[in-house]
């Protein structure tokens, strides 16, 4: 077994790990995603400035999607479609297996040059509430912009739950991957059993890890239109930040819900997470009642707030996002937000 690591050596290596997810986080403000969707919209602190200019190109588009019945047409919605500038209408110039838009990135642009293409969908028919819906099973688009991929859509193996009482089918298995450039974002949900399912979530920065999670659920029923937070067994799996830092955990879920007001050591007691570097511990996780928050412990007792290593991380998102979003809006979102 590794000798444990002093504390001033564990923290060091969890802040440079978590300082990883700020670098990351700087690549997605400047990549070409975020570059073509500030410029299509003109972005400014959460403002569409272009908004009247590409207002025309989205409406405009039950021209080329067709439906019927409520149901998306995609085979008869494909070939290539232009915009025109002139007449503000998408103008078909060619035939296609996939339905093919081309526009400007931006206000002012001299000539279409963004391509998007959607090249594959599949639905199935669902009943709710005794009406017939259809809902996506696979799906695959891109759009690039000067020739360039910015990003990209792939979506597979959608199954839904479909029983009764439930207001909306809800996925019990697919796998999604979204590519925003330069990030790639996984999804991944399997049913094992009715009552044991997988999910998991992982970031990449030109396949290099970033983020990711993975939770698996045991309930104890199946039945998912009554479940109660004490039918949630066991959660398990475990958090990774870059390619060397895990949070293996295992939380005993229904027990602690069985409690009316558990105390500090009937949560710690069910709650088994650990802070590891390629494998080796670092820390554990624990609750702390007095604060209200989960703390790391290193192997001589000491403690820190957890949220002291992701303060920096979250200032960098608050102001990243502020240019989607506005800054007033996005603060009033962390206010809401007990990093502790």
């Amino acid at each position: 077994m590794d000798e444990a690591l002093p504390p001033e050596e564990a923290e060091t290596r969890i802040s440079s790990a978590v300082e990883g997810l700020s670098e990351s986080a700087g690549t997605l403000e400047g990549g070409e995603f975020s570059n073509s969707l500030k410029g299509f919209l003109g972005l400014e602190n959460g403002e569409a400035t272009s908004e009247d200019w590409a207002e025309p190109l989205i409406e405009r588009l039950d021209a080329v999607i067709k439906t019927s019945d409520e149901r998306f047409q995609f085979d008869a919605s494909t070939g290539v479609y232009v915009w025109s500038a002139d007449t503000e209408e998408w103008v078909r110039e060619g035939s296609s297996n996939s339905i093919v838009l081309e526009f400007p990135a931006t206000e002012g642009a001299a000539g279409n040059n963004t391509m998007l293409e959607l090249s594959r969908y599949s639905d199935t028919p669902l009943t709710v509430n005794g009406e017939t819906v259809y809902l996506p099973t696979s799906g695959a688009g891109a759009i690039s912009v000067d020739e360039s991929e910015v990003f990209s859509v792939d979506l597979n193996g959608v199954d839904y739950a479909t029983e009764e009482g439930f207001e909306v089918p809800i996925p019990q298995s697919f796998s999604l991957e979204i590519f925003t450039a330069p990030h790639t974002h996984t999804f991944n949900l399997s049913e094992n059993s009715s009552t044991d399912y997988d999910f998991s979530f992982d970031l990449e920065n030109r396949d290099q890890l970033v983020a990711g999670f993975s939770v698996g659920a045991q309930l104890a029923t199946d039945n998912y239109d009554e479940l109660e937070s004490t039918d949630v067994e066991e959660l398990s799996g475990e958090l990774r930040i870059g390619p060397d830092l895990t949070v293996p955990y295992t939380v005993e879920a229904g027990e602690i819900a069985a409690f009316d007001d558990p105390t500090e050591e009937q949560v710690n007691n069910r709650i088994d997470a650990t802070v590891q570097f390629q494998g080796q511990e670092l820390a554990t996780l624990q609750y702390d009642d007095g604060s209200e928050r989960f703390e790391v412990v290193y192997s001589d007792g000491s403690v820190d707030p957890a949220s002291m290593f992701f303060e920096d991380f979250v200032s960098e998102m608050e102001a990243i996002w502020s240019e989607y979003l506005g800054r007033d809006d996005f603060g009033t979102v962390l206010d809401d937000i007990v990093l502790d």
